[in-house]
């Protein structure tokens, strides 16, 4: 699990004066970015890795002057593929909850390929299922 800690800038806030959506799956790049690294260096190496389904349940507001824990999780690992489950807290309470889905990736060929098993086995190192 990766944990990480977020304090929202006045910029965050919206006319709602709650931290807006579009910030929050910005702030998702921040909890699944430690996993994406294990593909490599930098985004631009290969093998590549692509978002292929991100879902986002708003269960609470998120307000400036509190910092926000974000919990990231591999909760699924597949051939090609892995599914990251991540959560925001505030004040200990649940205000976020996603699922995103990745898959390796190979843009030439427009097609999936199978994650190299160096990776698969860092990405195993952090499975938590249930």
């Amino acid at each position: 699990m990766f944990k990480k800690s977020i304090a929202p800038k006045l910029s965050d806030i919206n006319g709602a004066r709650h931290v807006g959506y579009n910030v929050i799956c910005g702030w998702l790049e921040v909890g699944f970015v430690d996993v994406l690294l294990m593909f490599g260096e930098s985004p631009g190496t290969e093998p590549h890795v692509a978002m292929v389904n991100l879902t986002t349940d708003f269960l609470g507001e998120i307000f400036f002057g509190k910092s926000v824990e974000i919990t990231t999780r591999v909760s699924k690992l597949g051939n090609s593929s892995f599914v990251l489950h991540h959560e925001m807290h505030q004040d200990k309470k649940l205000c976020v909850s996603a699922v995103t889905t990745f898959v390796c990736f190979d843009y030439n060929k427009n097609k999936s390929l199978a994650i190299p098993p160096k990776v698969s086995k860092k990405i195993r190192k952090h499975l938590i299922e249930g």
